[in-house]
């Protein structure tokens, strides 16, 4: 009996793209493949010869304009009677469309050929033969209304079907076509593909390896823990797993699952003749947003479907089990076909590759494979496995890798990895996660597309909300039941509504609600309520800790602030290693501290000392044990907000210029967020000035170039979108009109966090929505650069209503057909216009360095939303190089009077120099400047 393939288990994408591979391979060359999207009645065509005998002179040929349509009936069924009553609509509907004279359709085709997975049957007078007499008929009968009108005086000459039979015996004759995909594999081709990976495993060696590797990390790296929230110690993630929606670069809405399970189900090989641009996904989102807790879940997703048809340990099946619930609560399918998942933190291979090492990425993850399926896989071989089998590789925390001789390692190592695998023909999927403030880099932009995460909606997150209360407290209806009912009093408040934005502020809003009973209006007073809220939780409960943490409070809250900010300023430098205080010199913080408080004597401080100490062995309050015998907190922000808490305690001086300092710096915007909101929350309107008059007046200092690269507007949206100043009027507006300087400077890095921020401040009233409205409606007529950033704003803040589609189009048609141009040399653009400078011989040999710099830069359009720049591999020129040329003071000038003096439509050549200046002296460390 025939081999019959499970046609139904490839996507839709992919039977298109089987469809097309099996043409291609019958055909023979010049066959034309349509993506994904409307291909109208094509998923390909072919012009020339087709020979349907096997003789040369037998005379059933095609000769012409053929067209290939795919149909897959998803829901395959077992009556080839129903198979043919569903394949004939679908044909019907098709042939319509094609006859139809008021059609935008391409021309009618000389010949037609649907491609089909539905059975129909073989017997005399039925399936096939009643398909071929209705095939017949169509091509002569009269369109409606009109009988002069047939396919066939169309032009249509012949018409054939390749249904399910007639697949099957292509597959299995095209091994080359049927190894493409992986549904259709057979256990003869696993085999054979294992027998290709290795010369020193033997297949029924690497198959456990590979099967024990999925079933070890089902059980092992589910976990997220939520020690820090007051209930179990961690909660397995499909329990407490939502769906992330997303917007791309066009402004796009998605979901992350729907994303990359679509792009997964796909065949992401290079040279598919259908292939799939730009194949791979960063996803950016703030903290706490939810991205390694998604990404862990589509890393256990793909593990459950890869060993689906394993035999598994009980905890493993249960797993896998408990992950297609998952699914079915989230209303969504899981992943289609079997990739091969790897989940990597990416401060583990930092750490790993060091500030001068040159560790491959490919040789870091056969170590850690090798590592949990406990066989020692060579690099070779695991290459050799990724080109043979689809994988899926996530590559988790880029925005935590923040050193500035790693940085740039690291970036490159997973360029390599990719490139390389590419060139190899893969059908890899690669998604990496980060913040927003590294959206500048926009990683491989020519392979990458960029999902930003948007704040939760009110529906998904009070549904957080609730899901993780139930969890949180499964054992304790007591304190559940009525933190429920709390929860659905608190959701219509402004300030739940406000706050509600990521499901880490989620979670913690329930535990400040369970403790306290009301919210606070803003993102610090939320994150530090936290803190307060859960040292209040641990000095009431009877334990020997309890009398400790009432008793030395101030010590005990200075550790945490100084060790927050002594392990920021560790990793802006640290290499890439983790956040962790050794023990021995947390003590000496403590000893310290004790001492400046004046116990009065040695043995007394010692004691308290040694008693503190004892408990952080357990956890003490927000700081945990980590490896090492070290110290850490559990949660990045925390971290951030424990730094912020420690460096603004000081006097005005200090702190204009620690905030004015640490001001350019994507590694402590966070932290500068929370200082601006403690002075917000705890200071004087003198100190709230001061922070509004640093944010209005940080791009014309010296200390930074804020003409090419300003940082005023990102710090205003940011607080902003923090609430900071939604109760005062006074600093709110002066925050708004910073923060609409975007539209006449570049154009915004992370066009979300703008929209954020302006969304934030519209809320607050009616006169602010006004103001901002008006002013984006204003710069649709404007530049080139503000109208850009105009539309996309509009539309992500939701402030577009009223006006129409039309308005919009005619008002930025003509700017966004100018800035689809492809910049490949910025050097050599700005070049071309030197000679509009006062001494142009002169300044040409002044910025000829910078120039030539520039030119291994070019800026393409990555969507219409954000501009991103693409630096070109080579041996010499770096971002931080780059920077450090536009540095020099003779240079600067010199480039802002030949910046001023491009072409307005030219907007992206000075974009695509601030984001190369904020990319390399971005990361430059500022910690130095913190004493």
């Amino acid at each position: 009996m025939a081999q019959d393939y499970p046609l139904e288990e490839l996507s839709p994408r992919a039977f298109e793209q089987m469809t097309i591979a099996a043409c291609e391979e019958v055909f023979g060359p010049g066959l034309e493949a349509f993506g994904a999207g409307p291909d109208g009645g094509r998923e390909a065509t072919f012009r020339g010869l087709i020979r349907w005998g096997t003789e040369p002179d037998d005379p059933n040929v095609w000769d012409g304009y053929t067209v290939i349509q795919a149909k897959q009936r998803e829901h395959h069924s077992v009556d080839p009677a129903n198979n043919l009553s569903w394949l004939l609509k679908q044909i019907d509907a098709e042939l319509e469309k094609w006859l139809d004279m008021s059609s935008t359709r391409a021309s009618v085709p000389d010949h037609l050929l649907f491609v089909t997975n539905a059975r129909i049957s073989s017997a005399p007078g039925a399936g096939i033969d009643r398909l071929t007499a209705h095939l017949a008929k169509w091509l002569d009968n009269p369109a409606s209304g009109d009988p002069r009108v047939t396919l066939r005086k169309r032009g249509l000459r012949q018409i054939r079907v390749w249904h399910r039979d007639k697949v099957n015996s292509l597959l299995t004759a095209h091994g080359s076509v049927r190894n493409g995909f992986r549904a259709l594999l057979t256990v003869g081709d696993l085999l054979e593909r294992l027998t290709q990976i290795s010369d020193t495993l033997r297949p029924d060696e690497l198959h456990p390896f590979l099967h024990t590797h999925a079933g070890a990390a089902l059980s092992a790296e589910r976990w997220v823990h939520f020690q820090e929230a007051g209930g179990s110690d961690r909660e397995s993630v499909e329990q407490i797993v939502i769906d992330l929606k997303t917007t791309d670069e066009d402004a796009t809405e998605s979901t992350v699952l729907s994303e990359i399970f679509t792009r997964s189900s796909a065949v992401l090989k290079p040279m598919m003749a259908d292939r799939v641009e730009r194949p791979h996904v960063v996803i950016t989102g703030r903290a706490g947003s939810g991205k390694s807790t998604i990404t862990k879940f589509v890393t256990q997703a793909f593990r459950s479907q890869f060993a689906a048809e394993e035999s598994l340990p009980p905890t493993a099946r249960h797993v896998r089990e408990a992950t297609e619930a998952a699914f079915r609560g989230l209303g969504t399918d899981g992943p289609t076909g079997r990739r091969w998942p790897v989940l990597i933190r990416l401060t583990d291979f930092a750490a790993a590759i060091g500030p001068s090492g040159d560790l491959m990425l490919l040789r870091f993850l056969a170590d850690t494979i090798s590592r949990r399926a406990d066989i020692d896989i060579k690099p070779n071989v695991l290459k050799r496995w990724l080109t043979s089998w689809p994988s899926i590789i996530i590559l988790d925390g880029l925005d935590e890798v923040t050193a500035l001789e790693v940085r740039p390692r690291v970036l490159d190592a997973i360029t390599y990895f990719v490139e390389d695998l590419e060139n190899s023909n893969a059908d890899l999927l690669c998604i990496v996660t980060t913040r927003p403030s590294s959206d500048a880099e926009r990683f491989m932009p020519e392979r990458f597309r960029q999902l930003n995460l948007t704040s939760l909606d009110r529906e998904t997150a009070e549904r957080y909300g609730r899901m993780v209360t139930q969890r949180r407290l499964a054992d304790d209806p007591d304190r559940r039941d009525p933190l429920l009912a709390s929860l659905e009093r608190q959701f219509s408040l402004s300030t739940m509504q406000r706050l509600m934005k990521t499901p880490l502020q989620v979670l913690i809003m329930t535990i400040i609600l369970e403790r306290v009973g009301t919210l606070p209006s803003d993102r610090y007073q939320l994150y530090s309520q936290y803190f307060d809220t859960m040292y209040t939780r641990e000095a009431g409960k009877p334990t020997t800790l309890a009398p400790l943490l009432a008793s030395q409070n101030h010590a005990i809250i200075y550790l945490h602030e100084t060790v927050g900010r002594v392990l920021h300023i560790k990793a802006e430098t640290s290499g890439g290693e983790k956040s962790v205080m050794p023990r021995g010199q947390m003590r000496e913080l403590l000893d310290a501290r004790l001492t400046e408080l004046e116990h009065d004597t040695d043995r007394l401080r010692t004691q308290i000392g040694d008693r503190i100490m004892q408990a952080a062995t357990e956890r003490l309050v927000l700081l945990v044990p980590a490896e090492d015998d070290g110290f850490a907190f559990e949660v990045r922000s925390l971290q951030e907000l424990m730094a912020a808490r420690s460096l603004v305690k000081t006097n005005d001086a200090n702190l204009r210029t620690r905030l004015i300092a640490l001001a350019p710096s994507p590694h402590w915007r966070a932290t500068w967020v929370f200082m601006a909101g403690y002075v917000f929350s705890n200071g004087t309107d003198e100190q709230r000035e001061m922070i509004v008059h640093i944010v209005e007046n940080v791009d014309i200092g010296e200390t930074w170039p804020g003409w090419l690269s300003p940082i005023g507007p990102e710090l205003a949206a940011a607080l902003l979108d923090d609430g900071l100043a939604t109760q005062t009027p006074k600093w709110l507006r002066r925050l708004v009109q910073v923060a609409l300087r975007a539209l006449t400077g570049p154009a915004p890095r992370n066009m979300q966090a703008f929209a954020d921020g302006l969304t934030a401040a519209a809320s607050a009233d009616s006169t602010t929505r006004s103001l901002i409205r008006n002013t984006l409606i204003q710069a649709l007529s404007g530049t080139p650069r503000a109208s850009h950033t105009a539309r996309f704003l509009l539309a992500m803040t939701k402030l577009d209503a009223g006006i129409s589609q039309a308005a919009l189009r005619d008002a930025t048609e003509p700017i966004l057909s100018r800035t689809s141009e492809t910049f490949d040399c910025l050097g050599t653009v700005l070049e071309d216009h030197i000679s509009s400078l006062p001494e142009p011989g002169d300044a040409v040999v002044a910025l000829r360095p910078l120039l030539d710099a520039l030119n291994f830069y070019h800026a393409p359009p990555f969507g219409s939303g954000e501009v991103g720049v693409t630096l070109v591999h080579n041996d010499t020129v770096t971002d931080n190089s780059t920077a450090q040329l536009i540095d020099d003071p003779h240079t600067a000038a010199l480039l802002e009077v030949l910046i001023a003096s491009l072409p307005l439509e030219s907007w992206r050549v000075p974009h695509g120099v601030s984001v190369i200046y904020e990319r390399g002296a971005g990361r430059r460390p500022v910690s130095d400047q913190l004493d």
